[in-house]
């Protein structure tokens, strides 16, 4: 259930006027998921004081993120998903 709030927030954020997201990118680690919103670069006129800043990210379980990820299939919302290995 928790994945349709998610996904609900992430509709809203792409109808936003001030940014364009252009995707999501998931780090997915052995215990969280982190889901950052990636907005295109503003160009370099406009007024950075009435930019709003870029959405939070969100800390997902496994079980959420698969849930997710269905749902961003079906709607055809571009996602990168990484899983960095750090030694």
């Amino acid at each position: 259930m928790k994945e349709k709030k998610i996904f609900e927030t992430i509709l809203l954020e792409r109808e936003r006027q001030d940014r364009d997201m252009i995707r999501l990118e998931f780090n997915v680690h052995t215990d969280v998921v982190v889901m950052n919103y990636i907005y295109e670069e503003p160009a370099g006129d406009e007024d950075v004081h009435k930019q709003r800043h870029n959405h939070d990210p969100e800390l997902l379980d496994e079980e959420t993120f698969e849930a997710l990820k269905k749902k961003l299939y079906e709607h055809n919302i571009p996602f990168k998903q990484r899983r960095d290995e750090f030694i």
